[in-house]
């Protein structure tokens, strides 16, 4: 068993389909379906049930998938921390973070963190909320960037602040106009939404429906979005509005203007997120730069932050 059949194992299981997976590999039908066949000979087993049109993953196979991914995680960790170590560094840390602190929150963080960690390399991937627990259980990153607490008993989240909820309208429609929206009238407008989470994890989207029902309003939703990126080029393209973090407004994108929201709402937090079992080393500095910049930030741009206090506020799920 080698690398490059784990990586074609895991396209074969993502696609359910040889075809596909073929393509998302790169390589043949007939030579990835080999290296399957190779596979599961080495192991013993059938990873896959294989019918005329369907091809589904045995218990085995399933098996293989988790400790498959953790694998190829724990190589390209690996390759990271040495690539880093051939550039000078004498420790590296593997971050994730949704999309709006990649461009607000990161930048400040990552030169203060180099400060107090001048030998050290970071190495960044953008990622959903989900992406990042999973990757956090994976041992593909070390530390998140997430909105809200992460209710899994494996992961301890650090909230950092929390932000006022703003409605993004296409600059110089009918909707870019002074003054705050009200909630009702937003309910009739097409709406942006970023999808629901699972049954098991709430992401971003439920918090933002979530304000409409617990008013008993159903929105207009014009279009689902998986990711904030998607929605905010959606808005500029005058598909419809959506709702987003205040802090947006420190991006900028062109086509999109900005109305404060009427509504009594708890906003949307930004969190630290690690795994209890795999703290580290650089966490205790990565920390201190978040931190050191969550007080920064909300001290500079007050009307964006529902608390301009830093909360030194560690959550564990029980």
């Amino acid at each position: 068993m080698n690398m490059r059949q784990l990586q074609y194992f895991l396209a074969v299981a993502a696609e359910l389909n040889f075809t596909r997976a073929s393509e998302r590999v790169n390589i043949a039908q007939p030579a990835l379906s080999a290296q399957i066949i190779s596979l599961e000979d080495e192991l013993g087993t059938a990873l896959f049930t294989r019918e005329k049109r369907k091809v589904l993953l045995t218990p085995a196979g399933d098996i293989l998938v988790e400790h498959a991914q953790r694998v190829l995680n724990t190589a390209s960790a690996a390759i990271a921390a040495v690539r880093a170590s051939g550039r000078g560094a004498r420790a590296h840390l593997i971050v994730g973070s949704i999309y709006t602190a990649i461009y607000c929150f990161l930048p400040n963080t990552l030169r203060l963190f180099k400060a107090l960690a001048p030998e050290s390399d970071v190495s960044l991937q953008e990622m959903t909320i989900s992406q990042q627990i999973s990757a956090l259980k994976e041992g593909a990153i070390e530390v998140g960037l997430v909105r809200g607490h992460v209710y899994d008993h494996n992961i301890v989240t650090e909230l950092l602040y929390r932000e006022l909820l703003v409605v993004a309208v296409p600059a110089g429609s009918e909707y870019d106009v002074p003054g705050p929206v009200n909630l009702h009238d937003l309910a009739t407008w097409p709406l942006i939404a970023v999808a629901r989470g699972t049954a098991t994890e709430r992401g971003y989207g439920d918090r933002i429906l979530d304000i409409f029902e617990d008013d008993n309003l159903k929105p207009n939703i014009a279009k689902e979005a998986h990711d904030m990126h998607t929605s905010a080029c959606l808005v500029a393209a005058g598909v419809g509005v959506a709702v987003v973090p205040a802090v947006m407004q420190l991006m900028q994108p062109l086509g999109v203007a900005y109305r404060p929201l009427n509504a009594d709402t708890p906003g949307v937090s930004l969190s630290l997120a690690w795994h209890k079992d795999r703290v580290p080393p650089l966490l205790g500095a990565w920390r201190e730069a978040a931190r050191a910049n969550a007080a920064e930030l909300t001290a500079r741009h007050p009307q964006y932050f529902l608390d301009t206090s830093r909360p030194d506020l560690i959550e564990q799920a029980a």
